[in-house]
């Protein structure tokens, strides 16, 4: 376990007692974020993808002996089971709304359809204000939608998230159950109480306490596993 440790970025260990619990813990449960932890940021999730050496790595820590590993990410579960395939981890997806276990098995932390047809709505009233904009990008991921706007001006990326907000928080005033997240240069709606927490929380039960869990992350967003 030793040498796969020694194979992570040394800002992965900022505190030597860190890597003593990771060598002596009986089990250890390890969650990953995806974008800016495992792959640098880009300005597009499509851009974005793993090395052959990263996913030796992970494929390595998944068939290690008491090492549990999943990989956490806004994207939609389908896209970061496709761009990142290691058998023997688990995957989470929209930011905790979908997961699937180290066997394959896929849930939702909450029924995923009703949500469905309102991100379809969402979409069909955002897309006219942003289809003509280089450098912005709606991003449709079925149970949530995300404007990127890494390549606009600054006071363009501000007037393109006031049109965002905007438009959430009709939806919102009419009972809609929304939550909205701010990234880098980034802002994203999703249902209502649906985080990388709770489904990082979902994986884990039942556990007892011979489990070190260890959660590396980068991004606004993964204040909630913390």
């Amino acid at each position: 376990m030793a040498r796969l440790f020694f194979s992570l970025p040394q800002h992965a260990f900022f505190a030597p007692d860190i890597e003593i619990r990771c060598r002596t813990a009986q089990q250890l449960f390890l969650a990953l974020d995806y974008g800016g932890t495992l792959v640098p940021s880009a300005p597009y999730p499509e851009v974005a993808y793993p090395t052959p050496a990263l996913r030796a790595l992970l494929s390595q820590l998944a068939q290690t002996p008491r090492v549990k590993v999943v990989v956490v990410s806004g994207r939609p579960l389908s896209d970061l089971c496709a761009v990142l395939p290691v058998r023997g981890i688990a995957y989470i997806g929209t930011h905790g709304l979908e997961l699937r276990t180290a066997t394959g098995e896929t849930r939702y932390l909450i029924p995923p359809g009703a949500f469905t047809t309102v991100i379809a709505c969402l979409r069909r009233d955002l897309t006219p204000l942003f289809a003509g904009t280089p450098g912005l990008l709606l991003e449709d991921k079925r149970h949530a939608l995300a404007l990127h706007y890494h390549l606009v001006r600054p006071e363009e990326g501000e007037c393109a998230m006031a049109q965002f907000l905007a438009v959430v928080r009709w939806y919102q005033r009419k009972g809609v159950a929304l939550e909205v997240i701010q990234g880098h240069r980034v802002v994203e709606v999703r249902p209502l109480g649906v985080n990388k927490g709770s489904a990082v929380q979902a994986l884990l039960e039942p556990r007892d306490n011979k489990t070190l869990v260890l959660y590396m992350g980068a991004d606004p967003t993964d204040e909630d596993e913390f």
